[in-house]
């Protein structure tokens, strides 16, 4: 779910994604990359053989990676870029994890950065989605982007 929301917020700045859950894609996926191509790579516990064997392949053929993980894994440790998340989760398992909200929030951060990186062909894009998503729409008011 993490990585579909990734994929989510990076698309809309105009930045081509594919969000892989299952393990044989995942492996799939990596063995397509090349030079400059990028993993990013999701994982509450950072211990996740089948994320781990997948960016170790996509690095093989010289991708890079990110990894949004918690801190000190091996994962963290396989990847270029660490974002990391160290928050404990509550007990009571009916609850949302505490855990979720802290990767969003870094996934959230890590595409705001991606668009200021991008910054003119960003905004072109959520502009044309803007507009796009608003215009078959009754009254003026501002909306978020995915209602």
């Amino acid at each position: 779910a993490l990585a579909q929301e990734t994929k989510y917020r990076l698309f809309r700045y105009g930045i081509t994604f594919s969000a892989q859950c299952d393990p044989y894609l995942m492996r799939m996926t990596a063995s397509t990359l090349k030079p400059g191509d990028l993993v990013i790579a999701i994982s509450a516990t950072g211990r996740t053989r089948e994320v781990i064997e997948a960016v170790e392949l996509a690095k093989h053929y010289r991708a890079n990676a990110i990894a949004v993980t918690a801190p000190d894994t091996e994962l963290a440790r396989t990847c270029d870029v660490r974002l990391t998340v160290a928050v404990p989760e509550y007990p009571d398992t009916l609850k949302p994890t505490a855990s979720r909200f802290a990767f969003l929030a870094a996934i959230d951060l890590l595409a705001v950065a991606s668009a200021y990186k991008l910054d003119g062909s960003a905004r072109e894009t959520v502009r044309r989605i803007k507009y796009n998503a608003q215009i078959h729409r009754t009254g003026k008011e501002m909306e978020p982007l995915g209602d």
